[in-house]
């Protein structure tokens, strides 16, 4: 029981460690997300200022960097979400195996009590029979 108890906990700690990965990963994909919005918006206020083509040029190599960024972030992500959902199955797993093992001893214990009052009112039974056959 101790084992299954420890499957389940180890089991659960993977899920939540992978949710947390998952997290991370999710939080620097919007960063990156969030810093390529920010620039575009920038740059298309710059343009109506006028801007000079070494900016607009700078601008698009920083986009590109960003864009490969994203897409290796996005990579991530999704890597990290079917870990999640890998750790997250195996956990329910886990916990229902535990369950059925809980239940399985409860059953043992409820059929231990019950074979002992049996033995009990056996007993009794039998010393019932020799006290009367003693008068």
């Amino acid at each position: 029981m101790e084992y299954k108890d420890r499957e389940k906990n180890d089991a659960q700690k993977q899920h939540s460690e992978a949710v947390e990965q998952f997290e991370s990963v999710a939080t620097q994909l919007y960063e990156v997300l969030k810093q390529k919005e920010e620039l575009i918006e920038s740059q298309a206020l710059k343009l109506q200022q006028g801007l000079p083509i070494a900016q607009i040029q700078q601008n698009e190599e920083i986009l590109a960097h960003l864009q490969k960024e994203i897409n290796a972030l996005q990579w991530q992500t999704q890597r990290a979400r079917k870990i999640m959902s890998d750790k997250e199955k195996l956990s329910i797993t886990k916990s229902v195996d535990h369950k059925k093992y809980e239940k399985m001893k409860e059953i043992q214990y409820n059929q231990y009590v019950e074979d002992e009052k049996r033995e009990e009112l056996k007993f009794l039974d039998e010393i019932s029979v020799q006290q009367f056959v003693r008068r």
